[in-house]
């Protein structure tokens, strides 16, 4: 009977043994964590309409969100972005010298002296995977004619390259502008195709994905097929002796979560009506805005209440449109 009792009780605590050993080796989640920054230029600066305390990092940490909003059917891995700082641009150079006739910034020229200046300049933040020039002027990107290759955005693959990999965008300070090209560069860089039926990059889809243009295409996410080579690559870089090329535990530049732009307008007591008011009516460049004074009042129906009249109908289309998108 003894030699029972303790026969029985080994298999106990073999099983319990087994059980623990098992849930020590159970796969964690597979998951890309990135930390970016945003260097702005003079001509963001200028223009940017929502500085907070001598800081431009809640409307970043917003832009950030919503750029992340792009990968939330990409599960694996999943992707996450996490704002770890912004800071002005001390060589202004590599935009003034790289500007066009038609004012308009030379991407590829302009990414190319960014990365000199990430590589050799030790003082960005250690946290940063990936960091972003903003400017406030327009983008001049080209594209290869005979290879469908983009000059002037991220290079495809190169997370694993460099101090720390470099993208470029436009964005006025005000509208979110630069969000879709936040999101597609963050794909190349961690090995999405793009869709243009080139060789070796994904068939061209008649939905146009989020890798179907140097703009961003038109649908808010990647292609399966896109998404399949994300993959690949990250499970490429991760079996790589388990060592991942990215930090994968970012520092917040911020404790408080921002949120969506939406949420960071509700923060001025604004939205985006208020901000196209603000620029439709000129306002100084550069001039804080005060949405307090604005003319347009939310809580009063502006349409009328016949529906005979064309424009009124079309009036009436245009505004439910707005809203259903905003």
């Amino acid at each position: 009977m003894k030699s029972m009792y303790l026969s029985a009780l080994f298999l106990i605590c073999a099983c319990a043994a087994y059980r623990d050993d098992m849930q020590m080796e159970e796969p964690q989640e597979a998951v890309i964590r990135l930390g970016l920054q945003f260097v702005y230029d003079k001509n963001f600066s200028e223009q940017a309409l929502f500085e907070v305390n001598g800081s431009f990092n809640a409307y970043f940490s917003a832009l950030t969100t919503a750029a992340q909003e792009f990968f939330r059917q990409h599960e694996d891995p999943a992707i996450r972005l996490t704002l770890v700082g912004s800071s002005k641009l001390e060589e202004e150079d590599i935009v003034t010298n790289t500007t066009t006739e038609d004012n308009r910034l030379n991407a590829s020229e302009t990414l190319n002296k960014l990365e000199t200046i990430i590589t050799w300049n030790k003082t960005f933040n250690g946290s940063a995977d990936v960091v972003f020039l903003v400017t406030g002027k327009k983008l001049y990107i080209t594209e290869s004619w005979r290879t469908g290759e983009w000059y002037g955005l991220a290079y495809p693959r190169s997370i694993c390259y460099g101090y720390a990999s470099v993208g470029i965008i436009h964005d006025d300070g005000a509208n979110f502008n630069g969000v879709r090209l936040t999101a597609l560069q963050i794909g190349l860089l961690l090995g999405a195709r793009k869709d243009n039926g080139r060789w070796g990059e994904c068939p061209e889809e008649e939905e146009k994905y989020l890798t179907s243009s140097s703009t961003g295409g038109v649908k808010p996410y990647l292609s399966d097929c896109s998404k399949a080579s994300v993959r690949d690559f990250y499970y490429r870089v991760k079996d790589d002796d388990d060592r991942l090329c990215w930090n994968d535990i970012p520092k917040p530049a911020l404790e408080e979560n921002i949120g969506f732009p939406e949420n960071f307008y509700k923060r001025f007591n604004c939205d985006h009506c208020h901000v196209s008011e603000h620029f439709r009516n000129n306002t100084e460049k550069g001039k804080q805005i005060n949405c307090s004074l604005s003319t347009i009042n939310r809580n009063i129906y502006h349409w009328p209440s016949t529906t005979t009249d064309s424009w009124h109908r079309a009036a009436w289309r245009r505004n439910r449109w707005w809203y259903k998108r905003h």
